[in-house]
């Protein structure tokens, strides 16, 4: 099914087929406007740094996070007129993926590469800092492999999206030695993560897509009150009649965690009252009222 849905997004595509790039950037703006089109959630910029510096990527799309007032980098997109080289757009995805990873110790982020009115998603694995197709085969700067906005093949779009939303990437923790378990249960999540990924590709399936990722954590800190490690997540209530209250967040490895009131313990972090659960291995930091 294409992904080109109205007249509206119509007339992007019918200018981006023109061998302009500035075309083919507003096409895939648009477009990736209204697949992120959750207001105040998402943010479509063009002209931005990966890393504060003067390096330039075409697109990037920004997560916000109202519990921690944040925007986070989620998928970073280098566009070409339809004449443009594919290495040339891929080794600067690729470029953009590597130094937010590193300026913003990410264990993955995701890019997107396009050719004109054509396109390519990709995972980027911090332990890799390869580009890892989300669909179509492993081979790179092969033109073949991408797929026109206006084709059906272009159903892969919106579920690459879909695993893009629910994939924020998490951050990595720092390295000293009494954090030794958690760093294990971090870099389990990212092997996971990458293991299952790689599976998908191998398949040749590009309807279904299963890459294991955590949905809602955020960010790993670095050891206080006692503890050497947290992992920040986000918490959602759900109220019951007659019976407590349940607190529910997805744990490193992407599962669901159902817990109650009591679990959580009230601390002082960084001069702010948050809420920590201690798992067997890792423990989760709320900053979203327990109780």
């Amino acid at each position: 099914m294409s992904i080109v849905r109205t007249n509206f997004l119509r007339k992007f595509y019918e200018e981006a087929i023109d061998d302009i790039e500035y075309k083919s950037s507003a096409f895939w703006q648009n477009i990736l406007q209204e697949a992120f089109h959750e207001r105040g959630i998402y943010s479509v910029t063009a002209e931005s740094s990966p890393d504060e510096s003067r390096r330039r990527v075409d697109v990037v799309v920004k997560r916000y996070d109202e519990n921690n007032h944040t925007l986070s980098a989620l998928l970073w997109v280098e566009c070409k007129r339809p004449s443009g080289s594919v290495q040339e757009v891929e080794d600067q995805a690729l470029d953009a993926a590597r130094r937010c990873i590193r300026s913003d110790n990410l264990m993955w982020i995701w890019a997107m590469t396009t050719i004109g009115v054509s396109f390519r998603m990709w995972f980027v694995d911090a332990g890799g800092y390869q580009l890892e197709p989300m669909h179509g085969t492993a081979v790179r700067a092969d033109k073949g492999q991408y797929i026109d906005a206006d084709s059906p093949a272009s159903s892969v779009f919106p579920d690459a999206i879909q695993r893009i939303k629910d994939g924020f990437p998490l951050r990595q923790a720092p390295v000293v030695p009494s954090q030794s378990l958690d760093l294990l249960a971090s870099n389990d999540a990212r092997r996971d993560m990458s293991d299952s990924y790689m599976a998908d590709t191998s398949t040749q399936d590009q309807a279904q897509y299963d890459y294991g990722m955590a949905e809602a954590s955020h960010s790993n800190y670095g050891g206080n009150e006692g503890e050497s490690h947290y992992i920040e997540v986000r918490v959602e209530k759900r109220l019951h009649t007659f019976s407590p209250a349940e607190y529910m967040f997805r744990d490193v490895n992407g599962k669901r965690r159902t817990t109650k009131k009591e679990d959580w313990e009230a601390i002082t972090y960084m001069g702010d009252k948050v809420w920590v659960y201690r798992g067997r291995k890792t423990t989760y930091l709320s900053r979203t009222r327990i109780g």
